[in-house]
């Protein structure tokens, strides 16, 4: 694998200098090594973050996500179920919650029942 490395620099404070020169030494990485691993991992949390933002705005699905993400699908429910977010992916999910909003004589419930099946899918 022939890799080309780029360098990228930042400038840092003093006392944030000094905290990474300590974290460095209590965990015998070297800085550099550290910086690296945090990007990566900042990286990876931005992109899962905007594929769980894109889910949730139905811009696409949960593969659609996953990959979008990098990760893989399972990993990626996780990520939205994490944030709170229901997945509704069960196919008769629209006529039962019709069924409920009848059931409860519940006119809100209803109306958003009959939207969802209004709503085309992805």
């Amino acid at each position: 694998m022939n890799t080309t490395l780029v360098t990228k620099s930042i400038r840092l404070s003093a006392s944030e200098s000094a905290e990474l020169a300590q974290l460095s030494a209590a965990t015998s990485v070297s800085e550099s090594a550290l910086m690296k691993k945090w990007i990566q991992e900042g990286i990876q949390t931005q992109k899962t973050n905007l594929a769980v933002q894109a889910y949730a705005q139905r811009k696409v699905d949960l593969r659609g996500g996953a990959a979008m993400a990098g990760l893989s699908y399972n990993r990626f429910v996780q990520a939205v179920q994490a944030q709170n977010i229901i997945i509704l992916d069960e196919a008769n999910f629209g006529p039962r919650l019709v069924q409920l909003g009848e059931m409860f004589a519940d006119p809100i419930l209803q109306s958003a029942a009959l939207v969802l099946l209004e709503t085309p899918d992805e």
